[in-house]
């Protein structure tokens, strides 16, 4: 009789143990699987708002520098997008070359790497009515650059202004790239329906002779 109550004792014991082991293990496996939500949450938070510094050099082939053509668009990337810097001093930036379809518009200059989804409504988009001016002649759509009219040239919605005297470009408002569907370049996009955007800040404009350098930082911001 000792024996078989013994016996039941040691199985209860080894169950007991095993239901416990088991219990660690699944305890184990969900604070691990919480750590890689957690670890995944930081990279994404990192790379969305990492800020990357550069520029451009823009060379004109031809005076006076005050006719958009005479200066040779130049290719960058920004993320996922590639853009092209174009027009007077290269201070102009478009979406150019993509098999997605990205649009352009300008924010407040000090907004910053918030959530994407809570300011994203507050964008002035170019292709908006009203928005598109005339210049430059080859395509109005979808470009920033100017802000506004110069020399009896209407740019419509831009992000810098430009003293024609002192030939000082000073940013007024941030560039957003955002991708969304879309017809063509002359699409006009609601910015909330982004899948993937960019904030970017033109930080100086530096006109030369025959050439002038863009420097900006951009950050991905959706």
């Amino acid at each position: 009789m000792k024996k078989i109550i013994l016996s039941i004792i040691a199985l209860a014991a080894i169950s007991i143990t095993s239901c416990s082991s088991d219990d660690q293990t699944a305890d184990s496996q969900a604070l691990a699987k919480e750590q890689q939500i957690s670890s995944a949450t930081k990279k994404s938070a990192l790379v969305l708002c990492s800020s990357t510094s550069t520029s451009v050099t823009v060379n004109r082939w031809q005076a006076p520098s005050s006719v958009d053509a005479n200066w040779t668009p130049v290719a960058a990337t920004i993320g996922g997008v590639n853009v092209q810097w174009e027009g007077i001093y290269g201070g102009s930036i478009r979406p150019a070359g993509n098999t997605d379809q990205w649009y352009v518009g300008t924010i407040d200059l000090d907004q910053t790497c918030a959530d994407y989804d809570l300011w994203s409504g507050t964008i002035a988009v170019k292709n908006d009515t009203g928005n598109v001016g005339t210049a430059p002649a080859s395509d109005p759509y979808n470009v920033l650059g100017y802000d506004g009219s110069i020399s009896g040239s209407n740019y419509g919605l831009g992000y810098y202004s430009y003293n024609i005297t002192t030939h000082v470009m000073t940013p007024a408002k941030a560039i957003v790239i955002w991708k969304t569907s879309g017809t063509n370049s002359q699409s006009i996009t609601d910015p909330t329906t982004a899948t993937e955007a960019y904030l970017v800040k033109v930080t100086g404009i530096a006109p030369g002779a025959s050439s002038s350098t863009i420097s900006y930082n951009w950050t991905q911001v959706k």
